[in-house]
């Protein structure tokens, strides 16, 4: 299996596929493909069915996910400027990627979500579904704008927006916190929220929020 970026202001990924050799991806951002490449449905069902009507229903995560089958080409493409960038994943390698980022994974890629809780406040009632995605294999994510990497030492902190995570090793420990704009009641009453990540492990940043208006 081969996964070429095809770079762009908007770029796009080709897949290269031997006969029976595969990738899934959310429905929907399928740019082009070739007659012989087959098409299947992969359950996205981890979790039992009152997780899986939770992160479809409040999440906006599918129902299923599509699957691509070889030989052939098939290109696929996230409508938003950035970067596309091709992870290789070791066995038992858990990374979890903010929603609406994965192009395409290699079927042996297992596929779940994890959640991170909000702060029960206005602003940030709820939290936000990250896809969990865990090798062996291949995965192809879209990060809006800019992508900024770094490695994380064991306990080491930052803080980022929350449209500013575009994925972290799932040893990375994220929650939601309030920052408050200065003492008193109304400086806890409007308090800012972020999110707030605990090493050890990698993270990347993006520069633009995906769920934002950005051309």
């Amino acid at each position: 299996m081969d996964l070429e970026v095809v770079p762009g202001l908007v770029p796009s990924l080709l897949a290269t596929l031997a006969p029976q050799e595969s990738v899934f991806c959310e429905h929907g951002i399928m740019l082009y493909k070739e007659p012989q490449v087959g098409v299947g449905r992969k359950n996205a069902s981890g979790g039992g069915f009152l997780k899986t009507m939770e992160r479809t229903t409040v999440g906006g995560f599918p129902f299923f996910l599509t699957e691509f089958i070889g030989p052939g080409h098939v290109s696929f493409s996230r409508d938003g400027v950035g970067e596309i960038r091709v992870l290789d994943l070791a066995p038992n390698e858990e990374l979890d990627v903010a929603e609406g980022s994965l192009v395409c994974a290699d079927t042996h890629v297992r596929y779940d979500m994890s959640y991170i809780k909000g702060t029960n406040r206005p602003g940030r009632m709820v939290g936000l579904w990250m896809d969990r995605l865990t090798g062996p294999g291949k995965v192809a994510v879209h990060g809006y704008g800019n992508i900024i990497s770094m490695t994380l030492a064991s306990r080491e902190v930052i803080l980022s927006d929350f449209g500013s995570l575009f994925w972290k090793s799932s040893s990375v420990e994220a929650r939601t916190v309030n920052i408050p704009f200065g003492g008193g009641l109304m400086g806890h009453l409007e308090s800012y929220e972020a999110l707030e990540l605990i090493g050890p492990g990698k993270v990347a940043l993006q520069s633009i929020d995906s769920k934002q208006p950005h051309y």
